[in-house]
């Protein structure tokens, strides 16, 4: 893939997820309770997962290579399950809108950290004035998203 289809993929699948934001949200009203919203998100990516493998065929990793994987890897969907349940109970009471920005806020916070630190292996890229400038225009947005 090209960088610019990348740059694409990326911004098609940031676009993806105040509609996710939406349908949990719905979902979690219709359930009253985020947990259960939140597993029947989980179970419906379960089965599509479990049909795209079985109909793609990759390759599986043995067991002595995800044993050997550091324990970190499991992380994930710990860190997903908290996610989803968040957003099911956050997003009917601040709106999708100061939701999303938020999270991006939240997410940008924490990847500039993982840059600066070159944390968990990633290259390491030093926390600059630009982007720090970038991080402190995308905080202005969300509060102006909030005041107005």
């Amino acid at each position: 893939m090209t960088q610019w289809s990348l740059i694409l993929a990326a911004f098609a699948t940031g676009a993806m997820v105040p509609l996710q934001l939406v349908f949990n949200g719905q979902l979690g009203a219709v359930t009253r309770n985020a947990f259960t919203a939140s597993l029947i998100v989980f179970l419906v990516g379960a089965i599509v997962l479990l049909v795209l493998v079985g109909v793609m065929r990759p390759p599986l990793p043995s067991f002595e290579e995800l044993r050997a994987a550091p324990r970190t890897v499991w992380l994930g969907g710990l860190i997903a399950t908290g996610y989803i349940v968040a957003i099911v109970i956050i997003t009917p009471r601040l709106g999708v809108g100061l939701t999303t920005g938020l999270i991006l806020v939240g997410q940008l916070c924490m990847a500039l950290a993982l840059d600066h630190f070159g944390a968990f292996g990633n290259p390491q890229q030093t926390l600059g004035l630009g982007r720090a400038a970038g991080l402190a225009l995308m905080i202005a947005g969300v509060i102006t998203i909030k005041t107005f």
